[in-house]
């Protein structure tokens, strides 16, 4: 169980600081008004198992109990600002520390290398503000090696805008005490250097020079190797050298490996060191070596294009025209095309140095190149291109087997289907001269206004319905989207269908919809998508009507 308790400053060993004082405004005298400014909070929280005191924060502290060497215990401590501004973070550190009888720092000694203990940030998270409403996690991680107790007046030190000033580096800050004690005798801990061995490009019947690979223990504890082994021998050889052996703190053996490669082809091995290294008693050394036949030189080079953004509908080239051969010999040029789930894009001229497509849906376009010379020699390489929507708000839909499926969108305030206030084939389809969209939202505004692209009769999709940018308040409510098995130009022969629905806003996946529709002429309502805060509530039912399909 994890309670939370509001911390606005320095809470240990005096009481907390207030939060930023309300401001008040007196009016006539009978009436008063006050006015609250914005101010940040903070929030520090771990489970209550490990210390944290619900009752008296002030008692609270970060225990880690008793931690047997060699393994590792976390605590996740959550940061947040339940404030109504956002909050400077200056900086959270480990350090020793202790106080005089009034509660202040005596003396403050950081540590900003531990080797048992750790605090472990994200390194994608930027820790220098949290904002309204944001929480974040941090681990706090003990891996006890020589079976003490940890240090004296450790303590986890928080500063924020509340309890320092971040510019002028003074204040008072939080001070969380942390205790814990290893059990048990010094652990060893081994590695190589280096990790993995890669001989590179060798001629058929070449033998490569011996490649050293250093063996050692950066543990306290004594560490024994017992064996050394290699999976493949076909390729590779293996000298133990020095590697079996007692390793004290520090020690380091070798052992030796070499490739001759008995083939053409990539060739791939993994050597096994077995000690008695309790988390990694088989530590493993992947060894990597290329075997080219004399005759026929190096073999081609396939280069592929960067991968880029585009948006869909666009047409777009992938391109492997710096592809080369070293010998000069002619290249030919294969393609295969990975695209969405759902999409129905194909490459063309996929035999040409840049073939090309047109994205029908968001998501990942990967085109796969593969180049051979005429010696038969191949090499390969990949390109990316990912549609990124650049409508405030689209919806995208396909489907598992054969049929005409629609998709609809009822304009917010209680659009009715296959009226104006419902985009769908009849009345949105921006790619017919005989179909207008309607106007929705601002009138004489075209942004607002929904258009379906893609209307896919008697196979298996893609279709969608876009908005470029939705009205605003008092345009503002609930979209409806929903599906139709439209039963004018197809028999359904095949059962339940598999229907898939994607939801993008603001150019982002927010939300995935698969389900089935059982036959001809049902109508599945999906979900509704509040706009503009984003929020989608699912409907998940057939129905003829969208108060039945979302209550």
């Amino acid at each position: 169980m994890k309670t939370s308790i509001s911390l606005p400053g320095w809470i240990r060993p005096t009481a907390a600081l207030g939060s930023l004082a309300a401001l008040s405004l007196l009016g006539t005298a009978c009436e008063e008004q006050t006015l609250s400014a914005l101010s940040p909070d903070f929030n520090i929280v771990w489970p209550e198992e490990a210390g944290f005191d619900v009752a008296d924060f002030g008692a609270s502290v970060l225990s880690f109990g008793t931690v047997t060497t060699g393994d590792f215990a976390t605590i996740d401590i959550t940061l947040s600002n339940p404030g109504s501004a956002t909050l400077e973070f200056c900086d959270m550190y480990l350090a020793i520390v202790t106080f005089t009888e009034d509660g202040a720092v005596d003396s403050h000694l950081r540590v900003d290398a531990d080797p048992e203990l750790a605090l472990n940030v994200d390194e994608e998270l930027d820790l220098t503000t949290i904002g309204v409403g944001d929480a974040y996690t941090v681990a706090l991680a003990f891996n006890p090696l020589f079976g003490n107790a940890l240090a004296d007046n450790l303590h986890l030190v928080v500063k924020h805008e509340i309890n320092w000033s971040c510019a002028n580096d003074e204040g008072t800050g939080l001070y969380v005490p942390i205790v814990g004690e290893g059990f048990g005798s010094p652990q060893p801990d081994i590695y190589s250097k280096p990790e993995e061995v890669d001989f590179g490009t060798l001629l058929l019947g070449d033998t490569s020079p011996v490649q050293d690979v250093l063996i050692g223990n950066a543990g306290p504890g004594e560490l024994t190797v017992s064996s050394v082994f290699l999976d493949d021998d076909t390729h590779f050889s293996l000298d133990e050298g020095t590697a079996i052996n007692g390793y004290a703190t520090g020690d380091t053996g070798f052992l030796h490996v070499r490739y001759a490669p008995a083939a053409q082809g990539n060739h791939s091995a993994v050597i096994t060191v077995v000690s008695d290294d309790p988390d990694e008693p088989q530590l493993l050394i992947p060894i990597y070596g290329t075997a080219d036949p004399e005759e026929l030189g190096k073999g081609p080079v396939a280069i592929c294009g960067l991968d880029f953004n585009s948006a869909p509908f666009q047409a777009v080239a992938f391109d492997g025209s710096a592809s080369y051969d070293p010998d000069g010999l002619p290249l030919t040029y294969t393609w295969i095309l990975n695209a969405p789930p759902g999409s129905g894009a194909v490459l063309s001229n996929f035999n040409s140095a840049t073939p090309s497509t047109t994205l029908d849906l968001a998501g990942d376009y990967t085109a796969t190149l593969t180049i051979a010379n005429t010696n038969n020699q191949t090499d390969s390489c990949d390109q990316t291109v990912t549609a990124v929507p650049n409508e405030n708000f689209r919806i995208e839909m396909f489907w598992g087997q054969t049929d005409d499926m629609d998709l609809h969108l009822l304009n917010v305030n209680g659009g009715q289907p296959r009226t104006d206030d419902d985009c769908y084939f009849a009345n949105c389809n921006t790619s017919s001269a005989w179909s207008t969209p309607p106007d929705w939202g601002v009138p004489g505004v075209t942004a607002d206004d929904p258009g379906l692209d893609l209307d896919d009769i008697q196979n298996t999709g893609p279709e969608n319905i876009n908005i470029v940018a939705p009205a605003g308040p008092p345009y503002d409510g609930e979209y409806i989207v929903f599906v139709h098995d439209y039963s004018g130009s197809t028999t359904d022969t095949m059962g339940p269908n598999d229907v898939t629905v994607n939801i993008y806003l603001n150019g982002i996946l927010a939300q995935t919809f698969s389900f089935q529709i059982s036959g001809d002429n049902d109508d599945y309502y999906v979900a509704r998508i509040h706009w503009p805060t984003g929020v989608i509530t699912a409907c998940n039912g057939v129905a003829t009507s969208p108060a039945a399909g979302c209550p």
